[in-house]
């Protein structure tokens, strides 16, 4: 059981959406709750109608329910779902522990009443009451190890609670005389469901690890296939991926956001001077001063090369993203000093701005791009926005 305290504990340090994704494997076990639920509501009508018991009929009846109860909060979850389109249900992890324990506790308790209709139903001396008992309760510990041992703490709570009290009552059923082959067949019987309780304790912990694991490596490879290899920045998915949710905002709140298109200045002699490890080790400086000086609402992310593009977003002004066009210009020109190199370089910053510059990510990004060779002809160092290079295209033109 320690180990399980351990496994409950760990699940605080998972991840945010492989603990959601975890919760949300909890809701595709539908037919098995809707079959334990009719197993439950058969077998304990027939055995309270054998024994003409209210007792048993009324535990039979408040199990049918937490069965049901335990279907409708699966179908409650589902429907919320079908109004969700991003991943894993579009779930925070403070609604998924909410979900979570609204299934934890219709499951709870599910166990403890099937526990308490097999204790009254094995105090009746009927051998076809008890086989049926037994039939009841190991058909439910393998459905729930195999459906809930993704949540381990759950699954223990719910398997100590339908099967140790069967146990326990098989157990004394040995004293209750019959003959020495019907005692060897309750001792057997209840040695038989507490091994296999604490056995599938083990097939629990086993089926949790490896699904954390996957969970785990295809969390992974998915910020893989989001990230350059170099930098660690975001790469092009990614960064339209974030651009697809930053660009709602300015008709939400009537704000502007700016795309800088970065290239930097004077690298590639660096490549030639000092070989392509140097280079590389410069481009991740880069990155990591790109990091610090945005905030952590904007976004930098390397398209290849010595090519950055930064989202700015919540921007009031113009003004606002050419201060920190400046900044970006400020912190990249500061020296370097790589593998005993010290090294200077510069960066030109081209910025369209949305709205007024568009609101498709490929053409602000291109309008930047544009700025960009406008401020790379102004000199090194500098900043153009795209609305001056095309105020000033008609100008040159008509000059012309």
């Amino acid at each position: 059981m320690w180990r399980f305290l351990i496994l409950k504990a760990s699940s605080r340090r998972l991840p945010n959406d492989v603990y959601v994704e975890l919760v949300d494997l909890l809701f595709a076990a539908l037919p098995a709750v809707l079959i334990m639920t009719a197993a439950m509501a058969g077998m304990g009508a027939l055995i309270a109608v054998r024994n003409n018991d209210p007792l048993l009929a009324g535990l039979a009846a408040v199990g049918v329910v937490a069965g049901l109860a335990r279907a409708g909060v699966i179908l409650a979850y589902r429907r919320r779902g079908t109004a969700q389109t991003s991943m894993a249900r579009n779930l925070t992890r403070g609604e998924a522990k909410i979900w979570e324990r609204r299934y934890a506790t219709a499951c709870l308790a599910f166990a403890a009443v099937l526990g308490t209709f097999n204790v009254r139903a094995l105090a009746t001396g009927d051998l076809l009451d008890h086989m049926l008992v037994t039939g009841l309760v190991f058909g439910y510990g393998a459905g729930l190890v195999t459906r809930l041992a993704m949540r381990p703490a759950i699954c223990t709570a719910c398997l100590m609670l339908a099967a140790m009290p069967t146990a326990l009552a098989l157990a004394v059923q040995v004293g209750g005389g019959g003959g020495l082959h019907n005692q060897l067949a309750y001792g057997g019987q209840a040695l038989l469901v507490a091994a296999f309780a604490l056995g599938s304790l083990e097939t629990v912990m086993w089926t949790y690890r490896t699904t954390v694991g996957h969970l785990l490596t295809k969390r992974n490879f998915a910020d893989m296939a989001r990230q350059d290899a170099l930098t660690g920045l975001p790469n092009r998915l990614l960064l339209r991926e974030r651009f697809d949710d930053d660009i709602l905002d300015i008709d939400a709140a009537g704000r502007l956001l700016a795309i800088h298109y970065l290239d930097l200045d004077r690298f590639k002699p660096v490549n030639d001077r000092y070989g392509h490890p140097v280079g590389d080790a410069l481009l991740r400086a880069v990155g990591e001063r790109l990091t610090r000086v945005l905030r952590a609402r904007d976004t930098a992310a390397r398209l290849g090369g010595d090519e950055f593009v930064i989202v700015q977003t919540d921007v009031a002004q113009p003004e606002e993203a050419r201060m920190l066009a400046h900044r970006i210009v400020r912190t990249i020109a500061a020296p370097y000093m790589i593998e005993g190199h010290e090294i200077v370089i510069g960066v030109s910053v081209g910025i369209a701005v949305a709205p007024e510059d568009g609101v498709d990510l490929e053409q602000l990004a291109s309008r930047a791009d544009a700025a960009l060779y406008q401020a790379k002809a102004n000199g090194r160092g500098t900043i153009a926005f795209w609305r001056e290079v095309e105020e000033a295209a008609p100008l040159a033109a008509a000059v012309a």
